[in-house]
């Protein structure tokens, strides 16, 4: 399953645009469920070396639950499976040797889960939660193969070229799964629209499971606390 981020960005701004609608218009009355309801971009890291995205829309209500509805793009992740003898090896040029490219899985994880709020301070919060995932990844297959060495002919030799090919040859197929979300957040609003926070996620399922750390910002509704 393919699904473009800019279609994904449009449908998620479109819904959290209904829903500060619908906020306010509670809010005019006073019975409106909603403590926060803001976005959330974020970047950061994972673990086997992998670089994340999100992209999510937060609430916190007057129950002190917590939703989160949020899309991470997780790339350049080093295969749970590789070989602990995988060799890439290495193409040369004036007899700097470079390593040739090792395989990398992406992953698109489409999670909804649920907590709890708990208030820190007059504007900072921390929430918890779990829930489930829809899990887009790739899983890399790999086969011994025959090392290939050249570059031991005169022309080669002259401009220090030489070549070693990876001792094992990996293929890649796409798998999808559900998996079990868990994320942690701490979060500052700075002004009545907007904040940053900090957080940490675990993915389990049976593809790859991710562990990351991001850094986010956060606009909408945050309800702050005033002197």
């Amino acid at each position: 399953m393919k699904i473009k981020i800019n279609n994904l960005i449009q449908t998620v701004s479109f819904v959290l645009l209904l829903c500060l609608s619908s906020t306010y218009n509670y809010g005019q009355t006073k019975i409106t469920a909603f403590k926060k309801m803001y976005l959330q971009a974020a970047a950061g890291g994972s673990s086997n070396n992998g670089g994340l995205s999100e992209f999510s829309i937060g609430t916190a209500l007057k129950n002190n639950w917590t939703t989160t509805l949020s899309y991470h793009h997780i790339n350049g992740m080093t295969p749970k499976n590789q070989p602990s003898d995988f060799d890439p090896g290495y193409s040369s040029f004036l007899f700097i040797p470079f390593a040739n490219e090792s395989p990398s899985v992406e992953m698109n994880l489409f999670s909804l889960t649920a907590g709890k709020f708990l208030k820190t301070g007059k504007n900072t919060w921390f929430n918890a939660e779990a829930g489930l995932s829809l899990v887009n990844g790739e899983k890399v297959n790999y086969t011994h193969a025959i090392v290939d060495q050249s570059g031991i002919d005169p022309i080669s030799a002259i401009f220090g070229m030489a070549y070693k090919s990876p001792n094992y040859t990996a293929t890649t197929e796409k798998k999808t799964t559900i998996g079990g979300m868990f994320r942690t957040d701490f979060n500052w609003a700075f002004s009545s629209y907007a904040g940053i926070g900090a957080g940490v996620f675990a993915n389990l399922n049976s593809i790859q499971s991710p562990v990351g750390f991001q850094v986010k910002l956060m606009v909408g509704w945050m309800n702050r606390k005033h002197k």
